[in-house]
């Protein structure tokens, strides 16, 4: 049987394993705002990382045609 745990079972299971050390009652936040949390800032860092490699490519691009146009003179 495929279902997602309800966050009520989520907490209870964390509990039943003594994993909550209290943390859990501490936040206001449910796991999914965690979830979503995490998977904007993943999002965001690939973003940064595209936006770093267009920018080297571009770099490169402009000193490999520098280099050709000296060249040819």
């Amino acid at each position: 049987m495929d279902r997602e745990l309800t966050q009520t079972e989520t907490k209870e299971f964390i509990a039943s394993n003594g994993l909550d050390i209290d943390l859990l009652e501490e936040r206001d936040e449910t796991l999914e705002g965690w979830r979503l949390k995490w998977e904007g800032l993943a999002k965001g860092f690939m973003n940064f990382l595209q936006d770093r490699f267009a920018n080297i490519e571009h770099r490169l691009k402009r000193i490999e045609d520098e280099r050709h146009g000296h060249q040819k003179d």
